[in-house]
């Protein structure tokens, strides 16, 4: 998820939710496993409708997958997958993997969303996103209301960052000079050298050093 970072936020109503999800939702990649939790009614279907709406899915199509157990989505211009699960309703992760859940893991244009995962133990592998949300919870300035709170491992951010080609910085994903740090970055490329997306078509010959249209 581009620029992602362990937060908590107050969410004042439904709209505001539902806006919520679509700022996670829009900055998906692909490879992103989510865990969900929250009790019944604490808001986990609105924060999904606008989830899958900023991943260009169809809100209306997203509904609790309680008695599903699983719900697959094909946004319409971002060429990743949503699969939203349940584990509510789960006795074992054997359940889980009937219909086809390890699959979707090991897709790495997936998104993956899986509500009550703390009933299924391991089900979304060993470092996934956590999204919390809480009933009238006051958030770290004391402001009571409907509390989000998302952690962010460690390992998952920094996949988010590579280092500049040119000097070496660190660089989010989904900056405007990635994968340089800055413009100067990366006008020192000399047409893409460094970055690899320069090629020859062939090979330098000794006639080429004297040709006035390559020096």
């Amino acid at each position: 998820m581009k620029h992602l970072q362990s937060h908590e936020r107050v969410l004042g109503d439904p709209d505001t939710t539902e806006a919520y999800g679509f700022q996670l939702g829009s900055g998906c990649e692909g490879g992103e496993r989510i865990a969900l939790i929250g009790e019944l009614g604490a808001g986990k279907t609105t924060l999904m409708r606008g989830f899958a709406r900023g991943m260009g899915v169809d809100s209306s199509e997203v509904t609790s997958p309680t008695f599903t157990l699983l719900a697959v989505h094909e946004p319409t211009n971002s060429g990743l997958q949503l699969v939203h699960g349940d584990a509510y309703r789960l006795g074992s992760r054997e359940e889980l993997d009937a219909v086809g859940w390890e699959e979707y893991m090991a897709d790495p244009h997936s998104v993956v969303v899986l509500e009550w995962p703390q009933r299924v133990e391991g089900a979304l592998g060993s470092d996934p996103i956590t999204i919390e949300i809480m009933h009238d919870a006051p958030d770290s300035t004391g402001t009571i209301g409907r509390l989000v709170r998302c952690t962010v491992p460690e390992s998952v951010a920094a996949r988010s960052t590579r280092s500049c080609p040119t000097c070496s910085q660190a660089v989010p994903a989904g900056g405007e000079f990635f994968p340089f740090c800055c413009s100067r970055c990366r006008l020192a490329d000399l047409g893409s050298w460094f970055s690899g997306a320069y090629t020859l078509s062939r090979e330098i010959e000794e006639d080429d050093l004297y040709d006035p249209d390559l020096r």
